[in-house]
């Protein structure tokens, strides 16, 4: 039996997830320890629901996923690295939102907090 603690840290620039033994998180594939080589910003922030978000360092196709408070996905979409998308979520209601951009080919993942007012 596999006993997983998950520590999650919440910062002013997003959330690191670690598990106890030192590799991989349940649920993913591979393990990956570390801070991926590309980064994305997501502006403004706070917002009323329209945001960019700007990759950089990658040109990697990548997924960006949005959850609410509750851990819900309410949004995805496929962009390419190096490249920014424009998100409208201006029917979602106001509040705190997790935006997770992924690497599914190499499980790099980089997490956000977004702020809908």
């Amino acid at each position: 039996m596999f006993a997983y603690t998950l520590l999650a840290f919440l910062s002013f620039q997003g959330m690191v997830m670690a598990s106890s033994d030192g590799g991989a998180l349940a649920g993913s594939t591979k393990k990956y320890a570390g801070v991926p080589p590309w980064d994305a910003k997501i502006y403004p922030n706070p917002n009323n629901g329209i945001f960019n978000v700007m990759i950089t360092g990658t040109n990697a196709p990548l997924d960006v996923r949005v959850y609410n408070v509750l851990g819900e996905k309410v949004y995805e979409m496929a962009i390419l690295g190096d490249h920014g998308a424009k998100i409208d979520l201006s029917g979602l209601q106001k509040g705190l939102y997790v935006v997770q951009i992924i690497n599914e080919k190499s499980s790099e993942v980089v997490t956000r907090r977004m702020n809908l007012e």
